[in-house]
């Protein structure tokens, strides 16, 4: 009898401790359910501060959002970006951008003026700076286009030819 209290005692032990175990578990996973999980946020970047900047890192010409001008800006971009110079120019040169904001019409005279540079016509080159300076006295390459050796010393004349300090 000793034997037989002893196997139920036995019998009983292993199943607290299995009932243990199985509660442990489940114990887990109920905490694991409960812990609040951080959600990633997606942070957007600012707009950029104007409408043609929007403009210039959308070399997307299909863009619904983009104005007529704006997508043709993007079609003469994208081929100034491509290295197609000569077809920069033409789209460049189009009177749809004496029509435009100032500040998108000097954009499109500046790579005019870039695409004048690498196809070495210096003179017509200088001639679009002057027209940009003439805009906008203020206007200044950035800090990554000066320097370049095709295009620097050109607007360098253009803003001593009219009388404009440069940095």
């Amino acid at each position: 009898m000793h034997e037989k209290s002893l196997k139920k005692s036995l019998m009983a032990a292993m199943a607290i401790a299995l009932m243990g175990c199985a509660s442990s578990d489940q114990g887990r996973d109920t905490e694991t359910e409960a812990i609040p999980t951080q959600q990633a946020v997606e942070v957007t970047p600012p707009p950029p501060a104007s409408r043609a900047a929007q403009v210039s890192d959308q070399v997307d010409a299909s863009n619904t959002s983009l104005t007529a001008v704006e997508r043709r800006f993007s079609e003469g971009l994208a081929l100034y970006n491509d290295g197609r110079y000569e077809n920069a120019i033409k789209v460049f040169r189009e009177p749809v951008f004496t029509r435009a904001w100032p500040e998108l019409r000097v954009r499109s005279m500046k790579y005019m003026a870039f695409s004048y540079c690498v196809t070495g016509k210096a003179p017509q080159c200088q001639k679009s700076f002057e027209d940009i300076l003439k805009l906008d006295a203020a206007f200044e390459l950035s800090s990554a286009e000066q320097g370049h050796p095709l295009w620097d010393p050109v607007f360098r004349l253009a803003q001593a030819k009219l009388g404009i300090a440069g940095e």
